[in-house]
């Protein structure tokens, strides 16, 4: 990936950022189906109550956000029912959410009572444990409790009874409205239909239980709505991933409509998106110094505490797949320590046209099945300034077509060294099969399959390596962990996962065939025969044909 071309840190950051404020609109975001005004949207109000009654000034972003995430439909509902919000970690959350919390629970309750009477209404808050879920409760009941100094009277006359015990949090109102906490759990959305839904850190979420049980406690509800709050996650994130992709294609589609179908969706004349993303994170692929890019993830940057000092300093004390999840909210692959360091991994790819390679070079073929069926052929060839080129080749579901695939490649090619590992993995019944196709398969033992990983690291770190970019492979090399083996670690696809490293595992097999290897001798072929020679009679040797004569 490429870098942005944004500021980058300088000799004198006193000077140069003192005065700098983070981005208020985000980087991807739900348009409006009209101009967003006091009518048109309930944000305004939530930005006065928060002023006038809990005496919280919010940060631009969090007043921008609130605007557009609570607009209205012509007959006064909220046009979003679900609203995902991505923004970098210690940027206001927490307090966002238990303003919006405080105000559907003390203000929104009674805005539709013949349709969501107060006693229907409930607020529910989750996150990945409970303790999470009751950080911002906790927040919301300090200003309805009279046991704190810092409440606010006119809300805790409008409580019942606020509970802490039982492990059950809750603020109950005398109207029926009320707020409870339950862990995000496959039993702790179930039970009774809720107005409002707030999931704290949907990241955590690495199954679909929680997200299938609170969610449908809002199906059934008049004008409900469920908000999800995070930063970015990785791939173990299958909730936060797909809502976000599924909001990006969306909104790629609205910005690809023309004026009228815009003006229908408006008018009501077509059916508008229901689900919304505000993502405030800084572009794929750059710099981790790009002071823009760190004020477009952080909006909270020159109103709070957080500065860009701060933020540059982590970006030298954290590894780079937790700053970027945790400081740049972008998506990475794994928050595991990569064995190969993708900031390493990223200065090997090269263009495709900057790779020259003698016609007929030694090329060695390896091969690697995941756990998923996918099986990876890689290929490692040195190129005419001596340095090794590895790259994955073809990637195909299953295992059947693999032997006549690679004999028609050998006889096409010229090459017919295969690397395969000799057991503990599902590509070793590819050796008998292609040494009966008359391929040269080399099957690398447990010592070996250690070597050829530390090989990949070392011509990596040392950088005599050459890549070219292929996605699969780079979120191999960020996601790949190793394993114990002797005394040197192996690659590991289990710990890998749900990362698929088999073609990373291929091409580190083709390297190792092709340093450590030694090929096969050179087929010894026939002297071809003597060429015809043309003999006329005159010179044709005196045999005794010469001076015989038909009678």
């Amino acid at each position: 990936m490429t870098s942005t071309t944004g500021r980058t840190a300088t000799a004198d950051p006193e000077a140069e950022y003192s005065e700098l404020r983070g981005t208020e609109e985000p980087r991807l975001w739900t348009r409006p189906l009209r101009p967003l005004t006091p009518e048109t949207s309930l944000g305004y109000e939530v930005i006065e109550f928060a002023l006038v009654f809990l005496k919280v000034a919010l940060y631009p972003w969090q007043k921008w956000l609130l605007i557009h995430a609570l607009e209205l439909n012509l007959d006064g509902t909220f046009r979003f029912r679900r609203v995902i919000v991505l923004v970098a970690r210690q940027n206001g959350k927490s307090l966002l959410a238990a303003v919006l919390a405080a105000w559907w629970l003390f203000v929104d309750a009674d805005r539709f009572e013949e349709r969501l009477p107060p006693f229907r209404f409930k607020v529910l808050g989750t996150a990945q444990n409970l303790d999470t879920a009751q950080d911002v409760w906790n927040l919301t009941g300090r200003w309805c409790d009279t046991e704190n100094d810092g409440h606010v009277p006119s809300l805790a006359k409008a409580v019942q009874k606020l509970q802490r015990k039982n492990g059950q949090p809750g603020i109950y109102l005398r109207n029926g409205a009320h707020y409870e906490v339950r862990a995000a759990s496959r039993k702790g959305g179930r039970g009774k239909s809720a107005a409002r839904v707030l999931m704290d850190e949907m990241r955590e979420q690495q199954t679909w239980d929680a997200w299938d049980s609170v969610a449908q406690t809002t199906k059934a509800v008049f004008n409900s709505q469920l908000w999800g709050i995070s930063n970015a996650g990785d791939v173990r994130s299958v909730v936060l991933r797909k809502q976000r992709e599924t909001r990006i294609a969306e909104i790629e589609d609205w910005l690809s409509r023309g004026l009228d179908e815009l003006e229908a969706y408006a008018n009501g004349e077509l059916v508008a998106p229901t689900s919304a993303l505000f993502e405030w994170s800084a572009p794929d692929g750059c710099r981790l110094d790009d002071v823009d890019a760190i004020l477009q993830a952080n909006p909270s940057i020159g109103y709070g505490e957080i500065t860009v000092e701060m933020v540059l300093q982590d970006s030298r004390d954290m590894l780079e797949a937790s700053y970027r999840t945790e400081v740049l909210c972008q998506w990475v692959t794994s928050k595991v320590q990569s064995y190969i360091s993708p900031r390493d991994w990223r200065p090997r790819r090269v263009q495709p046209a900057e790779i020259s390679i003698e016609r007929g070079e030694r090329t060695v073929w390896a091969l690697d099945t995941s756990e998923d069926d996918m099986t990876w052929l890689a290929a490692a060839v040195l190129t005419t300034d001596g340095r090794p080129f590895v790259t994955t080749r073809v990637k195909r579901t299953g295992m059947l077509w693999v032997p006549k695939f690679m004999t028609e490649l050998a006889e096409t090619s010229g090459h017919r060294e295969v690397v395969v590992q000799s057991r503990g993995c599902r590509a070793a019944e590819f050796s008998p099969l292609l040494e009966e196709a008359g391929l040269v398969v080399h099957a690398l033992d447990g010592g070996q399959f250690a070597s050829a990983t530390a090989r990949m690291r070392d011509r990596v770190r040392d950088r005599q390596l050459l890549v070219i970019e292929q996605p699969d492979i780079d979120t191999a090399v960020e996601g790949g962990v190793v394993m114990d083996y002797a005394d040197n670690k192996a690659w590991s696809r289990r710990k890998s996962k749900p990362v698929d490293i088999s073609g990373l595992i291929a091409e580190s097999e083709a390297l190792y065939g092709l340093e450590m290897l030694t090929p096969p001798p050179p087929e010894r072929v026939a002297p071809p025969p003597p060429a015809a020679q043309l003999v006329t009679r005159d010179a044709a040797p005196d045999t005794g044909w010469a001076s015989f004569s038909r009678p």
